[in-house]
């Protein structure tokens, strides 16, 4: 099915957006900015996820660089802005245990506009033209979303995430309304806030937490969110312990909200990973990249039948089990990870 045709609404496999994430580069200083980039451009990567974090400059300082370098760029909008929110607003602290985290109910749609319409506007002073914007990151677990419960036995109020599902529709009308008065980026696509895939009893365990994807998905779709975005964000962590059938069992459950069979919009997986907690040098990866190519082949049947239209591994090079850029080199699940489509 990789040559489905335009008029059925399926994206030719080879035109699916397979890439990696390097979230936060703003945050680099700008000689690391230019390594992670120049390193990423000659391992053959072709489309990387991007953060729009403050402060905004650097963002989109990276941004420019990525352009640059011909890389493809998904414009993730991190919701940790304190410009996103009225004056005095405070997050909710999570003890040390985990992130502290604003509220969503507490998002000025206003605020957000001002950033977002002279962000873009930067971007099209500079010539960048995105593939996509995605707005927020995890809002359906407490790590991310201060309008969910922190703590064992506690328990959020119905009403705030209510009130906080309300606010980021709003904010995703607002980047939809800004991107159609862009010169540049009228045609990137909008996604929604990637979705984390933790399962509900974990989450209960530490203590934050979590509205299942599809559940949450269909709270947003309440408020009109199939009207406003291209395509739904979801992340999977299927771990890399277990069975290949329990492995695949996980991947399916996360995608199973995801278009064309499904009512809605196809998925962009904008995180999926599998961990090496082996600090060794040369690194061994092989058991890693087994695991990555079986989730990468699971994805790209998805891929094919227009379920979902891209993938973007997590991570490049950050200090976390997940990622591959290790030793000075692309590790092999590394290279597992951004093979193209197969046919």
């Amino acid at each position: 099915m990789a040559g489905m045709i335009g008029w059925l609404g399926v994206v030719p496999a080879d035109a699916a957006e397979i890439g990696f994430n390097r979230v936060n580069l703003g945050w680099a200083k700008p000689a690391e900015r230019s390594r992670v980039i120049d390193a990423m451009k000659r391992s053959g990567v072709v489309s990387v996820r991007l953060s729009l974090s403050a402060p905004v400059d650097p963002s989109l300082d990276a941004v420019r660089l990525a352009h640059e370098a011909g890389l493809r760029i998904l414009l993730e909008i991190s919701l940790s802005n304190r410009a996103f929110y009225p004056e005095a607003t405070e997050r909710r602290s999570a003890e040390g245990k985990s992130f502290d985290a604003y509220r969503l109910s507490d998002l000025d749609p206003e605020g957000y506009r001002k950033v977002i319409r002279d962000a873009l506007a930067k971007l099209d002073d500079i010539g960048v033209r995105l593939v996509a914007v995605e707005p927020g990151n995890e809002i359906n677990w407490a790590g991310y979303n201060g309008d969910l419960a922190f703590g064992a036995g506690k328990a959020s109020d119905p009403a705030k995430v209510a009130l906080g599902l309300d606010r980021y529709v709003d904010i995703v009308r607002v980047t939809r309304e800004e991107l159609d008065t862009s010169k540049l980026n009228r045609e990137a696509k909008l996604i929604s806030a990637g979705l984390s895939d933790m399962p509900v009893p974990f989450s209960r365990r530490i203590g934050l937490e979590i509205v299942p994807a599809a559940d949450w998905t269909a709270r947003m779709q309440e408020r009109g969110l199939d009207k406003l975005v291209d395509a739904y964000g979801i992340h999977v962590y299927p771990g890399g312990t277990g069975t290949k059938t329990r492995r695949e069992a996980l991947v399916r459950e996360a995608l199973s909200f995801c278009g064309p069979e499904a009512a809605g919009k196809p998925c962009w997986i904008t995180e999926w990973g599998v961990a090496n907690t082996s600090p060794a040098c040369p690194i061994e990866d092989d058991k890693r990249a087994a695991q990555v190519n079986q989730l990468r082949s699971i994805i790209d049947a998805d891929i094919e039948t227009g379920r979902v239209e891209a993938a973007y591994y997590f991570d490049w090079d950050s200090e976390t089990p997940y990622s591959v850029w290790r030793c000075g080199g692309l590790s092999s699940a590394g290279r597992a990870a951004v093979r193209p489509v197969a046919d």
